[in-house]
Protein backbone atom coordinates (compact mmCIF):
# COMPACT_ATOMS: atom_id res chain seq x y z
CA UNK A 1 0.00 0.00 0.00
CA UNK A 2 1.42 3.60 -0.42
CA UNK A 3 2.24 5.36 2.84
CA UNK A 4 0.59 8.75 3.33
CA UNK A 5 1.01 11.59 5.81
CA UNK A 6 2.18 10.86 9.06
CA UNK A 7 0.37 10.46 11.94
CA UNK A 8 1.97 11.49 15.07
CA UNK A 9 2.06 9.41 18.41
CA UNK A 10 3.18 8.60 21.17
CA UNK A 11 5.20 5.58 23.48
CA UNK A 12 3.31 5.01 26.89
CA UNK A 13 5.72 6.82 29.11
CA UNK A 14 4.35 10.13 27.51
CA UNK A 15 1.80 12.49 28.31
CA UNK A 16 -0.90 13.47 25.93
CA UNK A 17 -1.51 14.39 22.40
CA UNK A 18 -0.21 15.95 18.81
CA UNK A 19 -1.60 16.15 15.78
CA UNK A 20 0.00 16.11 12.23
CA UNK A 21 -2.05 15.03 8.84
CA UNK A 22 -5.91 13.97 9.29
CA UNK A 23 -5.56 11.95 12.81
CA UNK A 24 -4.82 12.31 16.19
CA UNK A 25 -2.99 10.63 18.27
CA UNK A 26 -4.46 10.74 21.77
CA UNK A 27 -3.70 10.55 25.24
CA UNK A 28 -1.42 7.63 25.90
CA UNK A 29 -0.57 7.87 30.13
CA UNK A 30 2.43 6.09 31.84
CA UNK A 31 1.44 2.53 32.97
CA UNK A 32 -1.69 2.56 31.03
CA UNK A 33 -2.95 -1.04 30.49
CA UNK A 34 -0.40 -3.34 28.68
CA UNK A 35 1.86 0.24 28.46
CA UNK A 36 0.45 0.96 24.74
CA UNK A 37 3.44 2.40 22.63
CA UNK A 38 0.63 4.43 21.29
CA UNK A 39 -3.13 5.24 20.76
CA UNK A 40 -4.58 6.59 17.75
CA UNK A 41 -8.09 8.06 17.37
CA UNK A 42 -9.94 7.91 14.40
CA UNK A 43 -12.34 10.44 13.38
CA UNK A 44 -14.92 10.34 10.24
CA UNK A 45 -12.81 12.65 8.20
CA UNK A 46 -10.46 10.09 8.29
CA UNK A 47 -12.55 7.52 6.98
CA UNK A 48 -13.04 8.97 3.79
CA UNK A 49 -11.61 8.17 0.17
CA UNK A 50 -8.37 10.18 -0.29
CA UNK A 51 -7.63 11.01 3.80
CA UNK A 52 -4.26 10.10 5.04
CA UNK A 53 -3.52 6.77 6.91
CA UNK A 54 -1.75 6.57 10.46
CA UNK A 55 1.66 5.37 9.73
CA UNK A 56 4.97 5.55 12.51
CA UNK A 57 8.09 3.79 12.50
CA UNK A 58 10.93 2.95 15.48
CA UNK A 59 13.18 5.60 16.51
CA UNK A 60 10.66 8.13 15.39
CA UNK A 61 10.44 10.82 18.28
CA UNK A 62 8.11 13.53 19.22
CA UNK A 63 8.08 16.66 21.41
CA UNK A 64 4.69 15.86 23.45
CA UNK A 65 3.04 18.35 25.92
CA UNK A 66 3.92 17.81 29.67
CA UNK A 67 7.49 16.00 28.35
CA UNK A 68 9.46 18.09 30.26
CA UNK A 69 11.48 18.68 27.10
CA UNK A 70 12.17 15.23 26.72
CA UNK A 71 10.97 13.96 23.07
CA UNK A 72 9.44 10.41 22.75
CA UNK A 73 10.46 7.87 20.81
CA UNK A 74 8.52 5.01 18.84
CA UNK A 75 10.34 1.88 20.18
CA UNK A 76 11.57 -1.34 18.27
CA UNK A 77 9.93 -4.83 18.82
CA UNK A 78 12.02 -7.84 18.99
CA UNK A 79 12.46 -10.17 16.60
CA UNK A 80 10.69 -13.33 18.25
CA UNK A 81 8.12 -10.93 19.84
CA UNK A 82 5.37 -12.40 17.66
CA UNK A 83 6.73 -15.98 16.97
CA UNK A 84 9.44 -17.94 19.69
CA UNK A 85 8.67 -21.75 19.71
CA UNK A 86 10.20 -21.74 23.12
CA UNK A 87 7.27 -19.84 24.49
CA UNK A 88 4.51 -22.38 23.53
CA UNK A 89 2.78 -23.13 27.02
CA UNK A 90 3.10 -26.69 28.88
CA UNK A 91 -0.63 -28.49 27.78
CA UNK A 92 -0.91 -26.79 24.30
CA UNK A 93 -0.53 -28.07 20.93
CA UNK A 94 3.70 -27.72 20.32
CA UNK A 95 2.44 -26.72 16.24
CA UNK A 96 1.10 -23.34 17.66
CA UNK A 97 2.92 -19.98 17.58
CA UNK A 98 3.08 -17.62 20.27
CA UNK A 99 4.68 -14.41 21.28
CA UNK A 100 6.16 -12.70 23.69
CA UNK A 101 3.77 -10.21 25.38
CA UNK A 102 6.55 -8.34 26.87
CA UNK A 103 8.98 -8.19 23.51
CA UNK A 104 6.21 -7.27 21.71
CA UNK A 105 4.95 -3.74 20.80
CA UNK A 106 1.15 -3.14 21.76
CA UNK A 107 -1.40 -0.29 19.88
CA UNK A 108 -4.36 1.00 20.88
CA UNK A 109 -6.84 2.22 17.50
CA UNK A 110 -9.74 4.34 18.88
CA UNK A 111 -12.74 3.69 16.67
CA UNK A 112 -15.06 4.84 19.30
CA UNK A 113 -16.31 8.35 18.18
CA UNK A 114 -17.09 6.68 15.11
CA UNK A 115 -20.76 5.12 15.45
CA UNK A 116 -22.15 8.63 17.22
CA UNK A 117 -20.98 10.27 13.71
CA UNK A 118 -23.14 7.58 11.82
CA UNK A 119 -20.97 4.92 10.76
CA UNK A 120 -22.37 1.55 11.78
CA UNK A 121 -18.92 -0.12 10.01
CA UNK A 122 -15.57 0.41 8.76
CA UNK A 123 -12.77 -1.06 6.55
CA UNK A 124 -9.42 -1.14 8.57
CA UNK A 125 -6.21 -2.09 7.18
CA UNK A 126 -3.20 -2.72 9.45
CA UNK A 127 0.15 -3.07 8.36
CA UNK A 128 3.88 -4.05 9.11
CA UNK A 129 6.84 -3.98 7.27
CA UNK A 130 10.72 -3.85 8.19
CA UNK A 131 12.20 -0.22 8.74
CA UNK A 132 15.56 0.98 7.96
CA UNK A 133 16.90 2.38 11.19
CA UNK A 134 20.09 4.03 11.68
CA UNK A 135 21.52 0.36 12.96
CA UNK A 136 22.06 -2.06 10.19
CA UNK A 137 21.81 -5.51 12.42
CA UNK A 138 18.32 -4.66 13.28
CA UNK A 139 16.97 -4.22 10.18
CA UNK A 140 16.15 -7.86 9.26
CA UNK A 141 12.69 -7.51 11.25
CA UNK A 142 10.26 -10.65 9.97
CA UNK A 143 7.53 -8.69 10.87
CA UNK A 144 3.87 -9.93 12.14
CA UNK A 145 1.13 -8.58 13.82
CA UNK A 146 -2.15 -9.55 15.72
CA UNK A 147 -4.97 -7.71 15.74
CA UNK A 148 -7.90 -8.11 18.98
CA UNK A 149 -11.26 -6.09 19.77
CA UNK A 150 -11.01 -4.39 22.67
CA UNK A 151 -8.88 -2.41 25.08
CA UNK A 152 -6.53 -3.70 27.68
CA UNK A 153 -6.78 -1.63 31.06
CA UNK A 154 -6.18 -4.14 33.87
CA UNK A 155 -2.22 -5.18 33.14
CA UNK A 156 -1.10 -8.79 31.97
CA UNK A 157 -2.22 -12.11 32.37
CA UNK A 158 0.61 -13.54 31.46
CA UNK A 159 3.67 -13.36 29.87
CA UNK A 160 2.85 -14.95 26.47
CA UNK A 161 0.12 -14.16 23.91
CA UNK A 162 -0.93 -16.73 20.92
CA UNK A 163 -0.68 -15.43 17.88
CA UNK A 164 -1.27 -18.67 15.49
CA UNK A 165 -3.76 -20.29 17.75
CA UNK A 166 -5.12 -17.04 19.19
CA UNK A 167 -8.74 -18.91 20.04
CA UNK A 168 -6.84 -21.10 22.17
CA UNK A 169 -6.27 -20.37 26.06
CA UNK A 170 -6.03 -17.21 28.24
CA UNK A 171 -3.39 -14.74 26.78
CA UNK A 172 -1.13 -12.05 27.58
CA UNK A 173 -4.07 -9.66 27.02
CA UNK A 174 -6.93 -11.22 28.37
CA UNK A 175 -9.90 -8.59 27.89
CA UNK A 176 -9.39 -8.59 24.57
CA UNK A 177 -11.37 -10.74 21.87
CA UNK A 178 -9.43 -12.47 19.24
CA UNK A 179 -10.73 -12.50 15.84
CA UNK A 180 -12.40 -8.98 15.52
CA UNK A 181 -12.91 -9.90 11.55
CA UNK A 182 -15.20 -11.57 10.84
CA UNK A 183 -16.24 -10.92 6.83
CA UNK A 184 -15.65 -13.36 4.86
CA UNK A 185 -12.17 -15.10 5.20
CA UNK A 186 -10.34 -12.46 6.07
CA UNK A 187 -7.95 -13.18 9.17
CA UNK A 188 -6.76 -10.78 12.24
CA UNK A 189 -3.02 -12.13 12.61
CA UNK A 190 -0.61 -12.23 9.58
CA UNK A 191 3.36 -13.08 9.41
CA UNK A 192 5.92 -12.09 6.31
CA UNK A 193 7.64 -15.36 7.33
CA UNK A 194 6.33 -17.59 4.14
CA UNK A 195 6.43 -14.56 2.00
CA UNK A 196 9.52 -14.48 -0.50
CA UNK A 197 10.78 -10.81 0.76
CA UNK A 198 9.90 -11.80 4.25
CA UNK A 199 9.53 -8.14 4.91
CA UNK A 200 5.79 -7.17 4.99
CA UNK A 201 2.77 -8.26 6.59
CA UNK A 202 -1.15 -6.75 6.64
CA UNK A 203 -4.52 -7.60 7.57
CA UNK A 204 -7.81 -6.54 5.98
CA UNK A 205 -11.35 -6.49 7.65
CA UNK A 206 -14.38 -5.16 8.09
CA UNK A 207 -15.34 -4.06 11.33
CA UNK A 208 -18.81 -3.54 12.51
CA UNK A 209 -19.02 -0.88 15.26
CA UNK A 210 -21.12 -1.37 18.34
CA UNK A 211 -20.07 1.94 20.08
CA UNK A 212 -18.52 3.50 22.22
CA UNK A 213 -16.08 1.28 24.76
CA UNK A 214 -16.47 -1.80 22.24
CA UNK A 215 -14.87 0.10 19.12
CA UNK A 216 -11.21 -0.51 20.26
CA UNK A 217 -8.86 -2.90 18.09
CA UNK A 218 -5.64 -3.76 19.73
CA UNK A 219 -2.32 -4.40 18.06
CA UNK A 220 0.20 -6.94 19.15
CA UNK A 221 3.11 -6.00 16.86
CA UNK A 222 6.20 -8.11 16.71
CA UNK A 223 8.51 -10.45 14.26
CA UNK A 224 8.43 -14.12 13.35
CA UNK A 225 11.25 -15.98 14.65
CA UNK A 226 14.45 -16.01 11.96
CA UNK A 227 16.81 -17.58 13.95
CA UNK A 228 15.82 -19.00 17.31
CA UNK A 229 18.90 -18.49 18.79
CA UNK A 230 19.68 -14.62 18.24
CA UNK A 231 16.65 -12.54 19.88
CA UNK A 232 17.16 -9.35 18.80
CA UNK A 233 15.61 -5.59 18.71
CA UNK A 234 14.20 -4.76 15.29
CA UNK A 235 12.85 -1.63 13.81
CA UNK A 236 9.42 -1.42 12.09
CA UNK A 237 7.15 0.97 10.22
CA UNK A 238 2.76 0.50 11.62
CA UNK A 239 0.77 1.94 9.22
CA UNK A 240 -3.10 1.91 9.85
CA UNK A 241 -5.78 2.69 7.27
CA UNK A 242 -9.72 3.09 8.33
CA UNK A 243 -11.96 3.63 5.29
CA UNK A 244 -15.64 3.74 5.15
CA UNK A 245 -15.65 1.38 1.83
CA UNK A 246 -13.97 -1.87 1.00
CA UNK A 247 -10.02 -1.17 -0.07
CA UNK A 248 -9.01 -1.86 -3.60
CA UNK A 249 -7.19 -5.73 -3.36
Amino acid sequence: MTHRKLLTSMTAAAGVAAIAGNALAGDIYPGYGIQYAAKLIFDKKDTKKGAAAASLHSGQTFNTPNDDGNATMIPQTKSMAWCDPAVTPAGYENSGCYGWGMHANWYLIDLSKLKGQGLNAVWVTVSVERYAGSDPKNNDLIPALTVYRGNQTLGPHMHWFPSELQSKPEFWGWLLQPNPFVKGDQFSYNSAYATPSQNFASVTGKFKLKGGTQDYLTVAVGGDAKDPNTKHSVNYQLTVDVKQKQPAQ
